[in-house]
C-alpha cells in the first residue's frame, strides 16, 4: 500500500530517528525464523483446503524471511518454480534509473482477452533514509531495504501469497480467458513498477485487458477483507454477490486520501497523469527521466481488495514525522498480524470471482 511522505524534521529529531532505526535493525537481526502463529503443518495435509492454506502460509513465511526487496523477489521466483510455472515466468526492468524488477507470469487461455492479477512485493519503512530514496524514485531501496523495521508481512506478503496461489490454481485448469499475474516492484516508491509496466504495453495489448484485480494488504488479524470504492461498479457487485452466495465475510472500504495502489495506472493513465503521480509521490524525483512518462491515454476496469479500516492514527503520524509507528511501513507490520483463515478466504473469494467470469464467457 502506497502512502505519501512529507519531510519536516529538526537535526535532533533526525538523529534520534536514525538511532531508533538502528536499534530496531539490531533487534531484528537477532530474530529467529518468523512464522504465522497457530499454524500446525501436520494438521494441514489432507484436504484441498488444508493444502491451499499451507501453501499460502509457506508463501508468506518465505517472503517475510527472505530479507530485503531483492531477496523477496528471488523468493517469489523460487515459489513460482516450485509450482511448475518457471517457463511462464519472466522479469522486466522497471526504469532506467532503477535496478528493481517486476515479475510477470503469463498463462494462456482459449481467448486473447486478458485478466490481470496484481500484487506488489516490495516493503518499506517510514524513515528519513526512505524519504531520500523516495526523492530518487526508490533508487536507494536495494541498499536500505534490509534495514527496515517492517517485515512487510501484511503489506504485502499477504497479497503476494494470494496472487501466487491464484497463479497455481489458474495454471492447473483450462481457462477461457488468458491471465497475467504481475508481481510489481517499487510500489512503495511511487507505484513505479505498475506505472512503468502500463507504459510498456502497446495500445493493442492494453485493449486486450478485460479487467485488473489488485490485492494489497489482506488477511489482517482483527479486520475484514474489503472490496474498495475505487473498483468498477459491476465488478464490485459481482464480488459482493460471490461473497454472499458462499457465506464469506466481505466488507466495503473507502480508500484513504493518502492511500493508493497499483490499480491506479491501470484505471487511467496518460503522460499528464503519470507526471502528476510522480510529483505527488516523489516530489523532486519527478524531474528525473522515467519510462512511464512515455505512455499514451489508457483506461480499463479494475477491482481492488484490501483490509477494511486500512490505516490508523499511527500511519498518519508516520507519514508526517517519518517515524515507523504505523500499522504498515513500520515494526507493527509483522507476521503475527496475518490471519491465515482470512487470507485463505480472500484467495477463495477471488478464485470463485474469476470462475464466475469464466462462466460468463461460456454463457455468451
Amino acid at each position: 500500500m502506497k502512502k505519501q511522505n512529507s519531510l519536516s524534521l529538526s537535526s535532533f529529531e533526525i538523529k534520534s530517528l536514525i538511532l531508533l532505526c538502528i536499534s530496531f535493525v539490531f533487534l531484528n537481526s537477532c530474530s529467529t525464523y518468523h512464522q504465522i502463529p497457530n499454524v500446525k503443518p501436520h494438521e494441514l495435509e489432507n484436504t484441498l483446503t488444508s493444502k491451499q492454506k499451507l501453501s499460502l502460509s509457506n508463501s508468506v513465511e518465505k517472503i517475510v524471511n527472505a530479507g530485503g526487496n531483492h531477496y523477496r523477489k528471488k523468493a517469489i521466483i523460487k515459489q513460482l518454480s516450485s509450482f511448475g510455472l518457471e517457463e511462464n515466468t519472466r522479469q522486466e526492468r522497471i526504469d532506467w534509473l532503477s535496478v528493481q524488477k517486476n515479475i510477470i507470469v503469463d498463462i494462456s487461455g482459449e481467448s486473447d482477452s486478458l485478466i490481470y492479477v496484481v500484487a506488489h512485493y516490495d516493503k518499506t519503512d517510514a524513515n528519513p533514509l526512505k524519504a531520500v530514496s523516495i526523492y530518487l524514485n526508490g533508487l536507494l531501496d536495494p541498499l536500505i531495504s534490509w534495514s527496515y523495521t517492517t517485515q512487510g508481512a501484511i503489506d504485502n506478503a499477504t497479497g503476494v501469497a494470494v496472487a501466487l496461489q491464484l497463479a497455481k490454481s489458474i495454471a492447473e485448469r483450462n481457462n477461457k480467458f488468458s491471465y497475467r499475474i504481475l508481481f510489481a516492484g517499487s510500489e512503495e516508491s511511487g507505484l513505479r513498477g505498475s506505472r512503468a509496466h502500463v507504459a510498456r504495453l502497446s495500445l493493442e495489448e492494453f485493449d486486450r485487458i478485460k479487467f485488473v484485480v489488485n490485492v494489497d494488504v489482506v488477511g489482517v488479524k482483527g479486520k475484514q477483507n474489503c472490496v474498495y470504492d475505487v473498483s468498477e461498479n459491476s465488478l464490485k457487485k459481482l464480488a459482493i454477490s460471490v461473497a454472499n452466495e458462499n457465506s464469506m465475510d466481505l466488507g466495503h472500504g473507502i480508500m484513504p486520501a493518502i492511500g493508493g495502489g497499483d490499480y491506479v495506472p491501470f484505471k487511467k493513465s496518460s503522460f499528464g497523469l503519470d507526471f502528476y503521480r510522480s510529483f505527488k509521490y516523489n516530489s523532486i524525483g519527478s524531474v528525473l527521466p522515467q519510462r512511464s512518462y512515455f505512455t499514451k491515454k489508457k483506461s480499463t476496469k479494475i477491482i481492488n481488495f484490501s483490509a477494511c479500516e486500512l490505516l490508523d492514527i499511527g500511519d498518519y503520524v508516520a507519514s508526517t514525522i517519518l517515524l515507523p509507528v504505523g500499522s504498515i511501513h513500520g515494526f507493527r507490520d509483522n507476521i503475527k498480524q496475518v490471519d491465515l483463515d482470512k487470507l485463505y478466504e480472500m484467495y477463495q473469494l477471488i478464485n470463485l470471482f474469476l470462475h464466475e467470469e469464466e462462466k460468463s464467457i461460456t454463457a455468451n
